[in-house]
Parts: C-alpha cells; structure tokens; sequence
C-alpha cells in the first residue's frame, strides 16, 4: 500500500477518468445498438405503445 501513490505520478487521473467515461459511453451504445438490431430486444418496432394510459371514470368522494 506505500507504493501505490506512485501509479498516480505515472497516470494522469484527470485523463484516466476521461477515458473511462468515453469508454462506459461508447460501451453503451453499443449494446444498445446491438439489441436494437435484433427481433426479440428491439423495443422501437415491436407495436407495444411506451405509455398504457387506462381510462376510467371519476368518481367524486363524498365527504
């Protein structure tokens, strides 16, 4: 653990974070493009409508 300090002389931690979340983002879209391409995990053509609003009626309440 006393020379653990050192990588960080070596390693720009500004950098390194950079990259890491260029990394997460670009790793994302791709799986996401990855299941849009396909029939069973694509949820843009496959008819289900995003919101179900049910209708009902109001019904007052009685105080």
């Amino acid at each position: 653990m006393n020379g653990l300090h050192k990588i960080w002389m070596i390693i720009n931690p500004t950098m390194a974070l950079i990259g890491l979340f260029v990394f997460l983002i670009v790793l994302a879209i791709g799986i996401h493009f990855i299941l849009l391409s396909t029939t069973d995990f694509n949820w843009l053509e496959d008819g289900i409508p995003a919101v179900q609003v049910a209708a009902s009626a109001v019904v007052p309440q009685q105080m």
